[in-house]
């Protein structure tokens, strides 16, 4: 079953590559976005958000049955368990359909969803990016090698904690990639969101991205992005999925553009320290 036609795969390949993020609009199956709004919503009604992860709006992992099965510790805890319905999200045919459709080749799920709930009234998502690969050359594919797909279970506006990005900032130095702390640690956790840090400013570079429950966001792990705060009185939730995509180095077979020379000489076979920080990659 076709779900995009070929000039719009292409466009929405583009987006990605050259914006970090698209959209697919409408993408899930009305049956399992109303399986997983009333899941989800069960979820957060037993797990409220944790005081230190107020900005994220929780970060509850949730395994696929077979993942559970081969990981060393497979003692569940409130925050960290398996469930049947991970394989539902991430095989779903749609979705799979869409990203063959848009030449995402090897694409590989880490096989858990990351469920991210903005509660009512519930602060804004500060500025960061999600890539942890910044020491090795694969930091400087012109092409996505880590991205998220995602999903809303409600429609989204600024009202409510719409999400955020600045496009090319995957592929683009800004001041903010040496002016705010890493994502999701200590320090940035720790931050005032009242006061006037880069990490929770309004910039005019970015864009706001509103989106309705059951649209698919793929996003290059690059990207800065953030939301908005939650000013309404309903939760926002965010189901997020973590995949890998054309294992580097090797570029994708419809790559016609330069490839850095960093990239076309690496060694395949070489490893790095991960870490968070933005390394000189990124120009």
């Amino acid at each position: 079953m076709q779900i995009l036609s070929p000039t719009d795969a292409l466009e929405k390949r583009t987006e990605l590559v050259e914006l970090g993020y698209t959209c697919i609009s409408g993408l899930m199956e009305p049956d399992l976005l109303a399986e997983l709004q009333t899941w989800s919503h069960d979820v957060f009604q037993r797990l409220p958000v944790a005081p230190n992860l107020r900005y994220q709006g929780s970060d509850i992992h949730v395994y696929a049955e077979r993942k559970w099965e081969q990981m060393s510790t497979t003692t569940p805890d409130e925050r960290r368990f398996p469930d049947p319905i991970v394989a539902k999200v991430i095989d779903q045919p749609r979705q799979v359909g869409v990203c063959r459709e848009l030449g995402l080749e090897e694409l590989t799920p880490h096989d858990n969803i990351i469920l991210l709930s903005k509660p009512a009234f519930g602060p804004p998502l500060y500025w960061h990016q999600d890539y942890m690969n910044w020491n090795s050359p694969a930091a400087a594919t012109p092409w996505p090698t880590v991205i998220f797909l995602s999903y809303y279970m409600s429609d989204t506006t600024r009202a409510n904690g719409c999400l955020r990005v600045i496009p090319g900032s995957h592929r683009r130095r800004l001041d903010l990639h040496d002016t705010i702390p890493n994502a999701h640690g200590p320090e940035i956790q720790s931050l005032d969101d009242r006061g006037d840090h880069p990490a929770f400013a309004d910039r005019d570079d970015a864009v706001d991205v509103p989106l309705k429950a059951g649209d698919l966001v793929i996003a290059d792990a690059r990207l800065m992005h953030g939301a908005w705060p939650n000013q309404t009185d309903q939760r926002r939730t965010l189901v997020l999925a973590w995949h890998t995509v054309f294992p580097f180095p090797k570029p994708p077979s419809w790559w016609t553009g330069e490839i850095p020379d960093v990239v076309a000489q690496t060694d395949p076979q070489a490893t790095y320290e991960g870490t968070r920080t933005p390394s000189a990659f990124l120009t």
